[in-house]
């Protein structure tokens, strides 16, 4: 007993003189104490700003649904009313004026079979709609003569449009219903629980392939901005950080070569390594992704067919974001004089990754020649774009061009900190003045 509590005290003792040996480093008080603290509320406060951008943009688009019913039941003319909202009615509408959750109702001139509702779902763009380019209906409302107590309602889910049609139907002919109830229940004198409600079915009439697009275009541009980012995580440390502690680092930069050479080709190999990982991830999950999701009762008969052509069209803006990646990992990793503290600087740098591709995948957010230029989040909306082969050329030029333009800084800016001998030779972390002041400086880069 005497025994196990001396080795417990040992213990005991390891640990404290390792706990203060880690306090006295700044980093680890840095990392453990100071980033949490200040950048989870940052984090989320940015998330929810997002999420409310989202929300504000959902709640100003205006949708266009078609009202028809079968042969013998004519369209309640309330119902009508009641599925519109108009900037004049709208007592949602916010203080610049501008009405939200609004819906155009275009009620049929005849009635319909559910052949032709679905046709006209489908047909040509109206010349009624608004804004630059013409465009179809987001949804048809279809009432059956044949079934009074339920209204069908069709609509295609890959198109962001369609969906918020299909929740503001829903919720609003639900109110119609309950109003319904209502007063029918009060001119019998019952319970209005005894009365049925009008039923609302969905019938999305998009293929199941787009389906699929839609749902690969949601999953993998942010799984490509990961891939990339892990991919080039380690090679940039080692090439960098990983040099110096070893003692290579002098024997590389003695070579006969201009100092910014070295410091490009090991962004060069950071990029190849980088993209070599995400061909070998990326073909891992095509291979399992299929079967995997045939184990799954629910999606067992889904068909997942994943687009090759418009993977090709990945594959240069792809290239692009990895050499960008590596530019920037490479030039946060020569700063630091070890591995360790390489890994150290690095964390701060993958959510300055992540939380772009996060509000990437958002739905509603959709990629924009202003959105092209921001970091990150431009290739992932470009990637979601590109793989269900949306013609946004103009934005995809942007992104292409933003990206050369930012790896570019980012090269310049760790050459010229990597050319200084005080990084280069420096045996701590330098701090944020001290490099401000090099950058200010000339640097040689031989």
């Amino acid at each position: 007993m005497a025994n196990r509590r001396a080795v417990l005290g040992q213990v005991l003792a390891i640990a404290r003189k390792e706990l203060v040996t880690s306090l006295r480093d700044r980093q680890t008080v840095l990392y453990t104490f100071v980033l949490p603290i200040c950048m989870y509320p940052l984090l989320f406060w940015g998330m929810l700003q997002v999420v409310l951008v989202v929300q504000g943009k959902r709640e100003r688009t205006e949708v266009e649904i078609g009202l028809a019913s079968a042969i013998d039941r004519e369209v309640p003319e309330q119902l009508a009313v009641r599925l519109a909202r108009g900037p004049e009615d709208d007592p949602e509408a916010d203080s610049t004026g501008v009405a939200s959750e609004v819906v155009t109702v275009i009620t049929a001139e005849k009635s319909l079979s559910e052949e032709e509702a679905q046709a006209w779902l489908r047909a040509a763009p109206l010349e009624h709609a608004r804004g630059a380019e013409a465009r179809g209906l987001d949804g048809v409302l279809w009432l059956d003569q044949a079934d009074p107590e339920r209204a069908h309602f069709f609509y295609d889910s890959t198109t962001s449009r369609a969906k918020i049609a299909e929740d503001r139907v829903r919720n609003r002919l639900a109110r119609y219903s309950g109003e319904l109830r209502q007063a029918r229940a009060q001119e019998l004198g019952i319970d209005p629980a005894q009365l049925d409600t009008l039923e609302l079915v969905q019938h999305d009439l998009a293929p199941a392939e787009d389906r699929a697009a839609v749902m690969i275009a949601t999953i993998f541009p942010m799984l490509l901005v990961v891939m990339t980012l892990f991919g080039a995580f380690f090679p940039a440390i080692d090439l960098t950080a990983g040099e110096k502690e070893r003692g290579s680092a002098e024997t590389t930069w003695l070579l006969p070569a201009p100092r910014w050479a070295i410091h490009n080709g090991k962004i060069l190999a950071t990029t190849v390594l980088a993209l070599i990982a995400v061909a070998l991830n990326l073909l891992a999950s095509v291979l399992s992704a299929e079967s995997l999701l045939a184990s799954i009762p629910k999606l067992g008969g889904f068909p997942l067919r994943f687009p090759i052509g418009a993977f090709c069209a990945v594959i240069p803006l792809a290239v692009l974001f990895a050499f960008f990646t590596s530019a920037v990992l490479v030039a946060i990793a020569c700063l630091a004089p070890t591995y360790k503290a390489g890994q150290a600087l690095m964390g701060p740098a993958q959510i300055l990754f992540i939380l772009p591709a996060i509000g990437g995948v958002l739905p509603g957010v959709e990629l924009t020649p202003a959105l092209a230029l921001v970091p990150v989040l431009n290739v992932v909306l470009a990637f979601k774009a590109l793989l269900i082969g949306a013609p946004l050329y103009l934005a995809y030029a942007m992104t292409a061009a933003a990206l050369l333009v930012y790896a570019a800084l980012a090269v310049l800016l760790s050459t010229r900190l990597a050319s200084r001998e005080d990084v280069f030779l420096a045996g701590t972390s330098l701090p944020i003045r001290r490099l401000l002041a090099l950058l200010r400086g000339s640097g040689s880069t031989r």
